[in-house]
């Protein structure tokens, strides 16, 4: 009985695979606050900081970089992008803006839409089409879900 109460009591292992660990560390060698966690099943998503700017990256088992994701201001996004938040999005503050670059090099724009109680996440393909349009959960609300699933 005392071996299983301490097997509990023990600090979960880290089921990160070493391949993508690995891999990680050959693509980003000087990356800073590193934090790794299960995205979902065969997908592992390591928070980092390069040069003072967040990143996250998302590997499966193998290694393979599947997504990266890079902080960025909204004066950066393609004029595409810009056009197309002011034309559907008027009046909104415009928040947590990221760059996702998938495996393929193919990149889109993720960000938070604020205006009174309305908060949304969007997200644009380069050219400023929108992909997405959903409303924000809270993170409490996240972690609910997650917790009676």
């Amino acid at each position: 009985m005392a071996i299983v109460l301490f097997s509990f009591a023990q600090k979960p292992k880290d089921e990160t695979p070493a391949a993508a660990k690995a891999a990680f560390a050959t693509k980003y060698p000087t990356a800073q606050k590193v934090k790794w966690s299960v995205e979902k099943p065969g997908e592992f998503e390591v928070e980092f900081t390069m040069n003072k700017v967040e990143l996250s990256a998302l590997y499966d088992a193998t290694g393979k970089q599947l997504e990266t994701e890079t902080e960025m201001k909204e004066s950066a996004l393609p004029q595409a992008v810009k056009a197309a938040i002011a034309k559907d999005f008027a009046g909104y503050k415009i928040d947590e803006i990221e760059k996702s670059t998938d495996a393929n090099g193919a990149a889109s724009y993720e960000m938070e839409a604020v205006k009174g109680k309305v908060k949304l996440e969007i997200s644009f393909d380069a050219d400023g089409k929108l992909i997405s349009n959903e409303p924000l959960k809270k993170e409490n609300e996240e972690k609910e879900d997650s917790e009676s699933k």
